[in-house]
């Protein structure tokens, strides 16, 4: 769990250590690409970013739509094995459960 505020710049360092590609998708938000492998890049807004084996990205948002919300690899698989992880505003709750125990498996 990522928590951030209403209104928080986050920054985030993507790092892709295999030799997979990862398209990692941000619901709720679009980021603003600022690096590649550590070099400044002309930036550019999306909420998907293919990740090649061994690239490092460093990008941001605003916080400006709260809930909770998912960042993980589009490749459902990798998702499932775990490449996923949530944004959540502090003070937003959800009724909803995840997972085995709560037979909501999103897979």
């Amino acid at each position: 769990m990522f928590m951030v505020a209403r209104g928080d710049l986050v920054r985030i360092l993507l790092v892709n250590d295999s030799g997979n590609v990862h398209p990692m998708h941000l619901h709720g938000h679009h980021f603003l690409v600022l690096t590649r492998n550590g070099k400044a890049v002309r930036p550019w807004s999306t909420d998907t970013l293919n990740m090649l084996p061994h690239e490092r990205y460093e990008v941001a948002f605003r916080a400006d739509n709260p809930g909770l919300w998912m960042l993980h690899c589009h490749n459902l698989g990798h998702a499932a094995d775990g490449l996923t992880m949530h944004v959540m505003y502090g003070g937003v709750m959800t009724p909803y459960r995840a997972g085995k125990t709560a037979h909501n498996d999103p897979e």
